[in-house]
Formats: C-alpha cells, sequence, structure tokens
C-alpha cells in the first residue's frame, strides 16, 4: 500500500468519527432542547369578574399542546388553568381591588420554554363589604406521596372584617387537602393568611406484618405448649381425683385448638396477603380553593380559585 493511500484511509476514518460525534452531539442537543414560545394574554371584565385568556405558541405560530397557566397580581395569583390546544382560561368572580395588572406566567412544559404576557385588568368599585381571594403557589408539580403548602390569602374591601370559611374541592380520593387555620377572619385594613397542604398518597407493598411476629410466635407455640404441658402433668398424676384428669383432658385439647387456629391465622394471611395500594395515579388535577363569609348575617358571599397539581 502506498503512503498515499495510507494518508488517505486515515483521513476518512477520521472524518467518519468526526461525523459520528456531530451526529450524537446533534441528537441529544434536540432531545434537550425546548422551543420558544410566546404568550399573550387578553382580559373581558363584566361588572366585578373577569374571563382572563392566554394563548400559547411557539415562535412558528404552532399552539403549544401542553403545560398550564398561572394568573399573577402584585396581592397574589388569582389561580391557573391547564393549556388546552394552545389556550388557557381562567374565570374570576371577582378582581381584588388594588389590581393594576395581571401577568399570565406560562410554566412550560415538554418541548416548550416558559414565557409570559401582561395586561391591565382593574377591580369596579362597590363601596360594599366583600374581600379578595388569592393563593401562592396556585400550579406545582409532586410526586406521589408528597405534599405542597400553599398559603392562601383573604384581603378585606370596604371595612369588611367577617369570618371566611375555606374550602376544598375537585381533591383526588388518593389525596387530601387541610387548611390550618380553617377560618379567618381579617381585620378591616389588612390581609391574613391559612397554609392549605395538599397531601397525595403514595403506593404502599403487600409485604405488611400481621401484629407482632413475637407476639403471635407466643400464641402459637408457647402458650399450647404451657397447656400442653399442664395436661399431662394432671393425667400422669396417680391421684384418684377425677377432676385432675378431666382439667388434663381439657388442657390438651384447648393446646391442640389455639395451635391450630394460630398456624391457621398466620398460614391464611401469608399465602393470601392483602392486595398493596397503588396510590395517586400520575397527570394533573385541578382543585378549586374556596371561601365563603355571612355579610351583617344577611347574605353570604363566596369566590374562588383553581389550583393545578401535576403529579410525576
Amino acid at each position: 500500500m502506498s503512503l498515499e493511500l495510507l494518508r488517505q484511509g486515515i483521513g476518512s476514518r477520521a472524518a467518519k468519527a468526526a461525523g459520528l460525534v456531530l451526529a450524537v452531539w446533534l441528537t441529544a442537543a434536540a432531545a434537550g432542547a425546548q422551543m420558544a414560545t410566546r404568550t399573550q394574554l387578553s382580559v373581558a371584565q363584566d361588572g366585578h369578574g373577569a374571563i382572563f385568556t392566554a394563548k400559547v405558541a411557539d415562535v412558528a405560530g404552532n399552539p403549544a399542546t401542553s403545560g398550564a397557566v398561572s394568573f399573577e397580581t402584585t396581592k397574589g395569583s388569582l389561580g391557573s388553568a391547564f393549556v388546552e390546544n394552545g389556550v388557557a382560561t381562567l374565570t374570576v368572580e371577582k378582581v381584588p381591588q388594588g389590581t393594576g395588572s395581571v401577568m399570565a406566567s406560562y410554566s412550560g412544559a415538554t418541548g416548550y420554554a416558559a414565557s409570559a404576557a401582561s395586561a391591565a385588568a382593574t377591580a369596579e368599585a362597590t363601596g360594599l363589604p366583600d374581600f379578595g381571594l388569592t393563593a401562592n403557589p396556585t400550579s406545582f408539580s409532586v410526586s406521589p406521596g408528597g405534599f405542597q403548602p400553599i398559603t392562601v390569602t383573604v384581603t378585606p374591601e370596604n371595612g369588611f372584617s367577617n369570618m371566611v370559611t375555606l374550602s376544598c374541592s375537585g381533591v383526588p380520593s388518593t389525596a387530601k387537602c387541610t387548611f390550618s387555620p380553617t377560618t379567618l377572619t381579617p381585620p378591616s385594613t389588612s390581609a391574613i393568611s391559612s397554609t392549605l397542604q395538599i397531601q397525595t398518597q403514595g403506593a404502599s407493598g403487600t409485604s405488611a406484618k400481621l401484629g407482632n411476629s413475637s407476639s403471635t410466635v407466643a400464641f402459637a407455640i408457647v402458650l399450647p405448649g404451657i397447656l400442653a404441658l399442664a395436661g399431662l402433668g394432671a393425667l400422669r398424676k396417680r391421684s384418684g381425683i377425677a377432676a385432675l384428669r378431666v382439667f388434663g383432658i381439657v388442657a390438651l385439647l384447648g393446646a391442640g385448638s389455639l395451635g391450630l387456629g394460630a398456624c391457621s391465622e398466620r398460614y391464611g394471611y401469608l399465602n393470601h396477603p392483602p392486595s398493596g395500594n397503588p396510590g395517586i395515579t400520575a397527570g394533573t388535577y385541578t382543585i378549586t380553593v374556596s371561601g365563603y363569609a355571612s355579610i351583617n348575617g344577611t347574605s353570604v358571599t363566596g369566590h374562588s380559585l383553581n389550583v393545578t397539581m401535576t403529579v410525576k
């Protein structure tokens, strides 16, 4: 083989190796890349409430297919909504007083980068006592068995100072929500908060033990053994007292019954254990947080917001 052909062979192999490395790098970069997104927010107000519509798309105009949008104010979050076909919509019964603008924050998702947009939104003044309800955060991710604390804030308006009762709805059966405290009575001039904890249920195995193993062994072996020894001792006595012989027979029968019963229970448990609990199913859930209050004992007013929970 000539020197020139050898050089060409080495160059060809080097080029192939460099091309392979470049292809691997480009594939990895493409797998981890996220498309830039643009979020647009529009507000339609009617009376005290408002409808917020956020449109999320990539730079080419293709709508985002997943993720969630949280609608934020300087006082807290009004709630969140899932993105469906590039649109997330949130309807609120009341815009809190002092709100000048609302920001729609898209959290991003697989293949999509986060983005945000803002729009003006004002509360219509009525002069009637009322309250605003906000939360932070209103969208979060959690693993099965995990929990998320959320700060729920009640802001009085127009001298409102009545008790507000907080509640949750839409919670899956494999999760629970707990407020601390459940009721809030804000002073007429400042906000007050409660901590909401959303706890999810993790998967449980099928290897749980039936009570204490040492006590089971004692019940199945030691106690029947003592009764058996006492029965044999009573039967071996040469006295003619019939009562002792009767006692011995009863003790032996009791020992056998207790031993068989304990062994049967343990055998049944080991061969037919209780089924495991799979825990909460992965997916996205919308939980509604509400606050209700009685105004001067004559009318009831309430406000609510949505919390988005994503279980990994």
